[in-house]
């Protein structure tokens, strides 16, 4: 799957800077390869919608998908200041 994290890493970025940013998507990341479930349904959609992120929703969904899940791998990339979520899981 690939979803959009903060549209607002540095003073480049789209969203212009917003320090809660990283500390969002590096909990995303960690949810992602986690294969957290119950930490993506949990994800304050107020803050990512202030954030850009419009993965949020997608990885909600997928998080509503019966498992059990792992995470084979997980990425991230923020260019231009835009952060974007790459994860594979797989049943066990």
């Amino acid at each position: 799957m690939l979803g959009d994290g903060s549209i607002r890493h540095g003073l480049r970025s789209p969203g212009g800077n917003d320090e809660r940013s990283g500390p969002f998507d590096a909990h995303i990341s960690k949810l992602l390869a986690a294969a957290d479930t119950e930490g993506l349904l949990a994800l304050d959609l107020g803050e990512a919608r202030e954030l850009g992120a419009q993965g949020v929703p997608a990885w909600q969904i997928l998080a509503g998908v019966p498992g059990p899940w792992r995470c084979a791998r997980n990425d991230f990339f923020s260019p231009f200041g835009v952060g974007y979520h790459v994860a594979v899981w797989e049943r066990p």
